[in-house]
């Protein structure tokens, strides 16, 4: 009954792209909207939310069916990301749409100012902060309806508004768990999909936070170790890595910022000299550094996310028992389910857990080797359930991968061509090799 009552207000009520003059300095190509969607889909009178969207034109006529970006986070909008499309050769023949996924951005963004400038010297979402947001926020949204099941729907309702047929998609670390659910819930809706640190819904972070990160650090340790520049600076980076644990207070921030280093090639290169000034009480390349959330980051719908799709079913002792067996512990789990307590609990799909595994769309997954956040073998096991996939391994590859050398030319490569032809057995991945990290810094 319930799902035929979402299908039902779904279809009742047609969406509308409303035209809305850009931003200044955007790109001459786009083109700014509005499409209206109901909080609630299951109550006619509930709030309306206006999903800010950005379509770029092509350059030349249309020829292949419209891209539509997915970022992560969860908490990011997708519409910062308009200079990189409008700079790249994906967008000369196609729409490409970007939507700020309710609670981010300009959808009803769920912003918490306070958390997101909280130094990253402070314990992450300290409980006074979490209960100011959640108050200010249930003045504007009702929390149950910002999870992924609301994102698959409205992105459906801009899809339709925009009078697209199939689709192609690309997502990014959450925005992967967005995409899979859409082809789930939609499976002849997408021609091809580019996922990138795939997060399925079975592993939504941070329930694998510690494990994941222990990963990526132990294969920078042995990295190191076979490194001859790095070994001879520094012979026992494990021993240094204990002692800077031990003369550190607050271990955990020390920890959480030494993860941080590894989310792309570039932090990475500088974690061995970092782990080095910690040991004789120098943070400056852990601390200084800013706060790690931003002016762009929705707390709000990072928590509702979090709290209604991770910790609402995880078995929180089995996993709390595996961080602490990790350099990192519990401790980011304890801060984040205490942050959970009182936060509202997410709509869910009937089939949350499930994944597209009736799509006929072509899926190229990319992951790298040392992601900390989404490990490879999270999307292997995906791309085997999947009747069109291919998964690409970056050697040296983080969760992003800035400083890898060709990175931007070389993801290009493995891309754009896939998401003309939709072929995944045209891939060229032979550029992969040329995406060498770059060195450990030594002084």
């Amino acid at each position: 009954m319930l799902i035929a009552l979402l299908a039902f207000a779904q279809l009742s009520a047609a969406p509308r792209f409303e035209p809305r003059p850009c931003p200044q300095k955007m790109a001459a190509r786009a083109v700014c909207g509005v499409v209206g969607v109901r909080e609630n889909r299951l109550r006619p009178g509930s709030r309306r939310i206006g999903l800010n969207v950005v379509v770029l034109k092509p350059a030349s006529p249309v020829r292949l069916p419209p891209l539509f970006d997915i970022d992560g986070g969860p908490g990011l909008p997708s519409t910062k990301n308009v200079g990189f499309y409008e700079g790249n050769d994906v967008s000369k023949d196609r729409d490409v749409v970007m939507v700020d996924q309710r609670g981010t951005g300009g959808s009803n963004g769920l912003m918490c100012p306070k958390l997101s400038a909280l130094p990253p010297t402070e314990p992450m979402l300290p409980s006074g902060l979490v209960a100011e947001c959640l108050k200010d926020l249930r003045g504007k949204a009702d929390l149950r309806f910002y999870g992924t099941a609301d994102a698959v729907a409205d992105l459906d309702s801009v899809r339709r508004a925009l009078g697209y047929g199939r689709i192609d998609l690309f997502g990014m670390s959450y925005g992967t768990t967005v995409a899979l659910a859409y082809m789930r819930d939609h499976p002849a809706l997408v021609r091809a999909a580019v996922l990138m640190g795939t997060a399925p819904p079975q592993a939504m972070p941070p329930r694998a936070h510690a494990t994941a990160a222990q990963r990526a650090l132990d294969l920078t340790l042995s990295d190191c170790a076979r490194t001859p520049a790095c070994h001879a600076r520094f012979p026992d980076l494990g021993v240094m890595l204990a002692k800077a644990k031990a003369r550190y207070p607050r271990s955990e921030l020390l920890m959480e910022r030494f993860r941080t280093l590894l989310y792309a090639p570039q932090g990475r290169s500088n974690l061995p000299l970092a782990v080095s000034g910690a040991v004789v009480g120098d943070t400056s390349r852990l601390f200084d550094r800013g706060p790690p959330g931003g002016p762009l980051y929705a707390d709000g719908m990072f928590l509702a996310v979090t709290c209604g799709e991770s910790f609402a079913l995880m078995n929180y002792d089995k996993e709390a028992a595996a961080a602490r067996r990790t350099q990192f512990g519990d401790y980011r789990l304890r801060r984040q389910r205490a942050a959970c307590a009182g936060w509202p609990r997410v709509r869910l799909s009937p089939n949350h857990l499930g994944l597209p595994t009736a799509t006929n769309a072509s899926i190229l997954f990319i992951s790298g080797e040392m992601d900390p956040v989404t490990p490879p073998d999270w999307a292997e096991t995906v791309a085997r359930k999947m009747k069109h996939a291919r998964h690409i391994v970056i050697p040296g590859g983080g969760h992003i991968h800035d400083g890898l050398a060709h990175a931007d030319s070389c993801l290009d490569a493995l891309t754009n061509p896939f998401l003309e032809h939709g072929d995944l057995g045209k891939v060229d991945s032979s550029c992969v090799a040329s995406m060498t990290p770059p060195a450990y810094l030594t002084k």
